[in-house]
């Protein structure tokens, strides 16, 4: 990964993509994020659906390249069908310091539990993974603020 996930570089390769691409914005993922993701992400934009590359303007492609950089999720408890026990994938571990849990990638950024791609039965292990990985994101971060 490069310039091309911080706001700058990824609204230069959103606009890149407009110049060639013919199809609809929804059928073209453009950054590696999972297609459900990338579909609310383009929703949470304010982008139509059935907007094709060459339709779009500069401003939703700013507002995207927000919303792919810069979105905050808020957690509001557990659903009632169990979803919250279907996981996969996440942050490639090779991307992440295992001492502190900071990001390779983007500095000051830290990653905990479920958001990473760890795989298992769910249950003991889950739990672990994000009691461990979330204490050593907290002590990474409160490092990060005191050599700062």
């Amino acid at each position: 990964m490069g310039s091309e996930y911080h706001p700058n570089g990824l609204l230069e390769l959103l606009m890149k993509v407009k110049q060639v691409e013919k199809k609809t914005i929804l059928r073209t993922k453009v950054v590696d994020v999972p297609k459900r993701l990338w579909c609310n992400l383009i929703r949470a934009a304010g982008i139509d659906d059935k907007l094709t590359w060459p339709e779009i303007n500069k401003n939703l492609l700013q507002e995207l390249t927000v919303q792919l950089t810069e979105c905050l999720f808020y957690v509001n408890g557990k659903s009632t069908f169990k979803e919250e026990f279907v996981t996969a994938g996440g942050v490639d571990l090779r991307e992440i310091n295992f001492r502190t849990f900071e990001s390779r990638i983007l500095p000051n950024v830290f990653f905990a539990g479920e958001i990473l791609d760890i795989d298992a039965i769910t249950g003991g292990f889950n739990f672990q993974n994000a009691w461990t990985s979330g204490f050593l994101a907290a002590k990474g971060i409160v490092n990060s603020f005191e050599n700062t």
